[in-house]
């Protein structure tokens, strides 16, 4: 199969197995970047397991059968390369940037590590601790952990509202098997994409890739069950927590990733909160000064989605902000947005849409994703030309569609009590 884009000429091969190449030309760069995608993460998981694939991700740095940890890291940072992994909820990318020349190196030592990787029992048993000190961590962390506990009230009892790292009892539960088992129902070829930018002809990164993969039994791809996104009245989570400020994030379910609308929210986000000049930071932190930091925020997934506004504010101030968010949130699903706040918008959009495919490990993980995720490559002067086609009417439309009253999750963290939780209740309307 090959595919491609009028704007940059991606390649895509389907390997017989199922395992898919893709490369993003990229001439007069230097450097190259290699990525191994695996479809796999926290949505594949259960309650049981929750936290295997950020485990697993993890181990694969600590040795194969040809490789030490640190000859691992040694092969790519000693070309003064770069070498690093994320785990996502439909997703886990092991990936590096280095000298083009070197790719092949990088290559070779991404794929030996998902291929190949043994999971020592002593690096394991080190490993598990400081897993488990990174989910304390991330618990004593108030602006992080009030995300946690957004996604709960959003997905609620589902992998999605889980979080990525696990839980404490569920990662104590794990054992070496455990990983071995995961990995070897996850880490098939049918669920592999390997991508590759920079100035490299496709048929030689296929003719490497065949080369190093090829005699893997097939495998079917793995599923996960689909969100449950329904929700009839507000939910709201408070957590009662000395802090020096109160921590909230506002969230409605909104789009999946590839929704024909997403461009649309896109725009909305900018509007409201992606910048130091949109109307949520202009509101509350210039104007009324009741938020250090405020933003609004996408999470995107194969079949649901959600739109968030996070903020950090003064404890006794936080039933005020609440208000105003609340009231930008009402105003955008009622008033025109006016010819210059869109035009601004758009062009936001469109510069960080070709800011973010200069450099070639960004452009490499943003198309990577869409290919894997999506099935769909991107095409900058096809979003261009649906961006420019959008009106204000369409997003007020959009933002009345989302910004409903019964589709509303408010999470907080900090020192509110009764009182205080009874009068930001009574704010969390829109309309």
């Amino acid at each position: 199969m090959r595919q491609r884009s009028e704007f940059v000429p991606y390649n895509v091969t389907t390997l017989i197995d199922g395992l898919r190449v893709l490369t993003v030309p990229m001439p007069g760069r230097d450097s190259a970047a290699v990525a191994v995608w695996v479809k796999t993460g926290g949505r594949y998981e259960t309650k049981k397991n929750s936290g295997v694939s950020h485990f697993l991700e993890h181990m694969l740095f600590k040795g194969t059968k040809r490789r030490t940890t640190r000859q691992i890291k040694e092969e790519i940072e000693g070309v003064g390369g770069i070498l690093n992994a994320f785990t996502g909820e439909e997703v886990t990318c092991y990936f590096s940037k280095l000298l083009k020349e070197y790719y092949p190196q990088a290559l070779d030592v991404l794929s030996d590590m998902v291929l190949n990787a043994t999971i020592p029992a002593d690096e394991f048993c080190r490993e598990k601790p400081v897993i488990l000190e990174e989910i304390k961590m991330y618990r004593d962390l108030p602006s992080h952990h009030v995300h946690d506990l957004m996604a709960e009230l959003l997905w609620p009892e589902q992998p999605l509202g889980w979080p990525l790292a696990g839980s404490p009892e569920s990662v104590a539960g794990l054992s070496r098997s455990d990983l071995a088992v995961y990995m070897k129902q996850h880490y098939q070829n049918a669920n592999i994409l390997i991508a590759v930018s920079g100035n490299i002809p496709h048929s030689e990164v296929v003719e490497r890739v065949h080369s190093i993969y090829r005699g893997r039994a097939a495998q079917k791809s793995s599923v996960f069950q689909k969100a449950v996104s329904r929700q009839s009245k507000p939910r709201t989570n408070f957590y009662e927590k000395k802090t020096e400020q109160t921590h909230l994030v506002i969230g409605f379910h909104a789009l999946p990733r590839m929704h024909a609308d997403r461009y649309k929210l896109g725009l909305l986000h900018i509007i409201l909160g992606a910048n130091m000049s949109s109307r949520l930071f202009d509101k509350i932190r210039e104007k009324r000064g009741l938020a250090y930091e405020i933003k609004s925020g996408i999470l995107t997934y194969a079949d649901t989605g959600a739109f968030t506004v996070s903020a950090g504010v003064e404890t006794v101030q936080t039933a005020k902000a609440v208000e105003v968010i609340m009231g930008e949130l009402t105003r955008i699903t009622r008033q025109p947005v006016k010819p210059g706040e869109l035009r601004r918008a758009k062009d936001y959009f469109m510069s960080q849409v070709y800011l973010g495919v200069e450099d070639t490990l960004d452009h490499l993980l943003w198309a990577g994703e869409r290919l894997l995720c999506g099935n769909e490559l991107p095409n900058k002067e096809d979003i261009r030309r649906k961006v420019e086609e959008i009106s204000w009417e369409e997003l007020r439309e959009l933002a009345a569609k989302i910004f409903r009253t019964p589709n509303l999750n408010l999470a907080l963290i900090g020192p509110v009590g009764d009182k205080m939780q009874k009068e930001i209740r009574k704010r969390l309307v829109i309309g």
